[in-house]
């Protein structure tokens, strides 16, 4: 199969996930920026990576208008986020908003944790995680989930939390649709 992992970084955790599926599948990985519709309908397995931010996963909508009603293609999703991927209910969420519906039964949905690297952030994503941690803060001690503490505890450090091992279910799943 002639497969492609196509992604959209800002702080560069979901390139890294990007680059270790490409070296894992023997393929390319190419920013969205750099094809157009035509050269997404030239291979039969493409794999989008976006992280989350304010709830919108970073250019899906582009992703998908570049891709057309390819009926054929073996389709994955990958999200990155901070919360902690075996918490697949805040995943499933976030997948179940930004994926339209007659897209929904075309994606295998995948988790992944990125870095936080606060340092590299915009002013505007770090005033917007500002409001999480507020949140987080205003919860009773006893109250608060373990993404609570790490958020509170490591709120404008930078923060390594990528893992090559969050791979593995992808790559199982592109390789058997071969």
């Amino acid at each position: 199969m002639n497969t492609v992992v196509v992604y959209t970084s800002k702080y560069g955790s979901t390139e890294k996930y990007a680059q270790w599926i490409a070296e894992a599948l023997g393929c390319k990985a190419k920013k969205l920026s750099e094809l157009s519709s035509k050269s997404l309908s030239a291979f039969d397995t493409i794999i989008y990576g976006g992280g989350i931010y304010a709830g919108a996963i970073a250019g899906f909508k582009k992703f998908l208008s570049k891709l057309g009603s390819n009926d054929n293609k073996t389709l994955a999703l990958y999200i990155v986020g901070l919360t902690d991927p075996q918490k697949q209910d805040a995943y499933t969420e976030i997948a179940d908003k930004n994926i339209p519906p007659e897209w929904k039964n075309r994606f295998k949905v995948f988790a992944f944790r990125g870095d936080q690297r606060f340092s590299r952030m915009s002013t505007m994503h770090k005033l917007m995680m500002r409001v999480p941690k507020s949140m987080a803060e205003k919860k009773p001690p006893e109250q608060r989930t373990e993404d609570d503490r790490m958020f509170i505890e490591n709120f404008g450090k930078d923060v390594l939390l990528s893992d090559k091992g969050f791979i593995l279910p992808l790559v199982d799943y592109i390789k058997s649709a071969e």
